[in-house]
């Protein structure tokens, strides 16, 4: 009788245990997640959008994320002025930096927290551009600006000579 009861008992605990780890696993699977994007726009629209040097598509564009920090952004646009007879191209050209922060969810401490109740989080960064036109230069001006480069340019430095003692 008493072995009897005693099974019982250790299989009652055995099945408490084992229910605690499946609500356990059941809440860790309904945790909640954080879903991080940045919204790129531009003025003018459609501009190629580079983010850390790899084109993530044409503005206006939403793209996911995975670290907070600083971001070097690159934006290009080409827009026809004329018509289609007598095309004017306008370039634009736009290098610059942003930085993306964190928010209170992600900071650390709250970040285990907000990890496992069960909640979405969104983060949406919108950085807007103004992509200013690229220059035009005349043949005379560019042939002006690499002399002026050259000039500035240090001197060779002579290669070594090879006159030691023969081997």
């Amino acid at each position: 009788m008493k072995i009897a009861r005693r099974f019982k008992m250790k299989l009652s605990i055995y099945r408490q245990a084992l229910a605690a780890l499946a609500l356990g696993a059941a809440a860790l699977g309904f945790a909640g997640c954080v879903e991080r994007s940045i919204t790129v726009v531009t003025s003018p629209q459609h501009a190629v959008v580079y983010l850390n040097d790899v084109e993530v598509g044409r503005s206006p564009c939403q793209v996911p994320f995975e670290w907070y920090g600083d971001y070097s952004v690159r934006l290009r646009a080409k827009k026809n002025l004329g018509t289609t007879a007598n095309p004017h191209w306008v370039y634009y050209y736009l290098q610059t930096h942003r930085t993306a922060h964190a928010p209170w969810f992600q900071w650390i401490g709250p970040d285990l927290f907000a990890s496992l109740i069960p909640v979405r989080f969104k983060d949406d960064k919108i950085w807007a551009f103004i992509v200013p036109p690229v220059g035009q230069q005349t043949s005379a001006e560019l042939i002006k600006n690499a002399r002026h480069l050259k000039a500035q340019m240090p001197a060779p430095i002579a290669a070594p000579s090879n006159t030691g003692p023969a081997k």
